[in-house]
This record gives structure tokens, C-alpha cells and sequence, in this order.
């Protein structure tokens, strides 16, 4: 079965513009999807991967896309699951 997370980021201290692009941009090239919720991305994982491995994954990639950002203070939650991540807007 597939697995599904839900990533939430929020860069702290000021992250300038410019350092956020480059990290959304990283996330993104990294087969992350921006939610239209601002600090939301979703990513979806091979069949047999495993809960634990997409949180790895997930810590790793955020790190990945803070260093190529220059961003060094960030909190991040995620949570992964069997089910998809649902998604609804009130129009």
C-alpha cells in the first residue's frame, strides 16, 4: 500500500523572499506538492514504502531544501499514513 504525508513547514527569523523561493522551489523539484494552504505539501510514496521511511524522507528533503535555501531555523510537522491526504476548499 501507498503512503501519503501531510508536511507542514514554517520558516522562522526573518526568511527573506528570495531564501523562500529557493526552498519551495527545492521541495518541489524534490516531488513535493505545494497545497494552496501556504506552508502545506503533499507527497505521495511507492507501494512498500514503509511510515517510517516517508518521515525520513520527509526530514530529509525539508533539510535538504532549508540548506539549499540558507535557511537554518525552521519547525516542520508531518504526518503519514495509509490513506490519502484530503483536500477541500468552501468556494
Amino acid at each position: 500500500m501507498a503512503v501519503s504525508v501531510l508536511l507542514t513547514v514554517d520558516l522562522n527569523r526573518n526568511v527573506s523572499e528570495a531564501s523562500r523561493k529557493v526552498f519551495n522551489e527545492k521541495l518541489a523539484e524534490l516531488k513535493w506538492n505545494r497545497l494552496s494552504l501556504t506552508t502545506s505539501w503533499t507527497a505521495r510514496f511507492v507501494e512498500g514504502a514503509t511510515i517510517e521511511a516517508a518521515l525520513s524522507t520527509a526530514k530529509g528533503d525539508v533539510a535538504q531544501a532549508a540548506a539549499a535555501a540558507g535557511v537554518s531555523n525552521y519547525e516542520a510537522a508531518a504526518q503519514a499514513g495509509h490513506q490519502s491526504v484530503e483536500i477541500w476548499r468552501k468556494p
